[in-house]
């Protein structure tokens, strides 16, 4: 994938939930242990995970499960990048996270000038 904005770019979510189907699989069998084994270690169904497994479906609580009984589940939180602000945004510094996002009133082709300029004084 590159990471231009195209259409023809972007794999369809299905081809990618059977990626990590296939992944967490090669990732069960490498670590020897059998669809029953795992399922029952998870607490979900073998054919739960044999779904999972085989076509990528199946809910977030499943595969948090799953993660949980491969004992990688602390590289859920990996999926999404930390949200802190940037390290140049002053709440960053006082740990205060955003709490909501707020859009420039200004026309981005205006060029910046001081406010006492725009005023006339």
């Amino acid at each position: 994938m590159s990471d231009s904005n195209n259409d023809t770019d972007i794999v369809p979510l299905a081809h990618l939930l059977e990626q990590l189907g296939r992944r967490m699989e090669a990732y069960r069998i490498s670590r020897q242990m059998k669809q029953e084994e795992l399922a029952s270690k998870a607490g979900i169904s073998a054919r739960t995970l044999r779904r999972l497994e085989t076509h990528g479906s199946g809910t977030l609580d499943t595969f948090a499960r799953l993660l949980r009984a491969l004992e990688i589940d602390h590289r859920l939180l990996d999926v999404i990048p930390d949200a802190t602000a940037s390290p140049l945004d002053r709440r960053s510094v006082a740990q205060q996270p955003r709490q909501r996002v707020r859009h420039r009133a200004e026309d981005p082709d205006t060029p910046w000038t001081w406010r006492d300029e725009a005023e006339g004084t």
